[in-house]
């Protein structure tokens, strides 16, 4: 398959005063058939299975994607332009769960779509302050997002713009395959009504979520003294038949400093299989039905009443602090000798 270019899902950053507003639908459109285009790409490889099956993660291979910034930057076949970093890649997981036991689409919507990034801060433990950045300047759902990481490492920031898009269903699209490579041959075009996600059409809803790189004229106060990482990433939920619920994440990141591109993303398709667990755990709590309890390395199905008393997920290195979705700082994909010495902020 040839490569396809990405104009919004890149690591170069809108600035604040050009971030589309939410009533754009032109916006809104091209980044759901961007979105899709994405993960439905033929050359998603590299596939490992984790926690007993539940997570299968990807990694598009370099040369998969070309690079042109809607909004500056330069073209070309780096997420940034700049040769040296060519070894940014997307990684991707996907998992498909029984709405029955951790709750159907309206479920997923409450859970992952509405309110994403307020509602992160409830299961991320290093996730210490979301500061609304786009407020002053009349933006929405414009956030700096700040991490707090163990003693001796080097706290990160994150700053993003999240975008909730629901394509209309089409009855061209193409049949689950088991490999997760079946493309939808449908171009999406948002909803006036997110939460349908095409219900009205008559095919199976789904929803995205998108997560954008901005930068503000200045730095705001409150993250001086963290590190900026970058991170673009899609996440879509959607019905399939016989009653199940498909989960997909897509994400491309770097930690901004001075880690290694190569060390960084050892680590990233770990992070985003480790998300999941914790993820699901909280939603049962938060977003009945959710009957399940998730255990590290593997995963158990239990009857409705462990909704009310989910099982406590086991802190480790690998599930304290959940990565892949919407900026979080992944968990197992850094070590504390990485962070040992102070670094600058990252010059965009």
């Amino acid at each position: 398959m040839a490569p396809i270019t990405l104009r919004h899902l890149t690591l170069h950053p809108t600035p604040l005063a050009e971030v589309p507003d939410p009533d754009d639908s032109s916006f809104e459109q091209e980044l759901a058939q961007e979105g899709a285009q994405l993960l439905s790409h033929d050359a998603w490889g590299e596939r490992k299975s984790w926690h007993g099956g539940v997570v299968d993660t990807f990694v598009l291979p370099q040369g998969s994607v070309t690079y042109d910034p809607a909004k500056g930057g330069t073209a070309g076949p780096s997420p940034t332009g700049q040769s040296g970093e060519e070894g940014i890649l997307w990684h991707k997981r996907v998992s498909r769960f029984k709405a029955s036991e951790h709750g159907g689409y309206d479920v997923w919507y409450d859970a992952v779509g509405q309110n994403h990034i307020e509602q992160e801060r409830e299961y991320v433990d290093n996730l210490v302050d979301v500061v609304d950045v786009g407020k002053s300047e009349g933006k929405k759902a414009c956030y700096l997002k700040l991490y707090k990481l163990p003693f001796g490492a080097t706290d990160r920031s994150f700053m993003c713009h999240a975008v909730l898009v629901s394509p209309s269903s089409s009855s061209t699209q193409e049949p689950e395959q088991q490999d997760d490579k079946s493309a939808s041959s449908n171009k999406p075009k948002p909803d006036k009504d997110a939460k349908d996600g095409g219900k009205g059409s008559g095919g199976p809803r789904e929803f995205l979520v998108f997560s954008l790189p901005i930068t503000t004229p200045t730095e705001p106060k409150e993250g001086k003294k963290y590190v900026r990482g970058t991170q673009a990433t899609v996440e879509r939920v959607r019905e399939l038949e016989g009653g199940e619920i498909e989960w997909t994440c897509a994400s491309l990141s770097t930690p901004g400093g001075n880690i290694p591109v190569r060390l960084s993303e050892s680590k990233m398709s770990q992070s985003l299989a480790d998300a999941v667990p914790t993820i699901l755990t909280w939603m049962a709590k938060s977003h009945p039905p959710g009957a399940s309890h998730i255990k590290s390395g593997g995963y158990t199905a239990d009857s409705p009443a462990s909704a009310q008393r989910p099982a406590k997920l086991r802190q480790t290195a690998q599930t304290a602090n959940p990565g892949g979705g919407m900026g979080l700082m992944p968990a197992g994909r850094f070590t504390l000798e990485m962070f040992q010495r102070e670094v600058p902020l990252r010059d965009y």
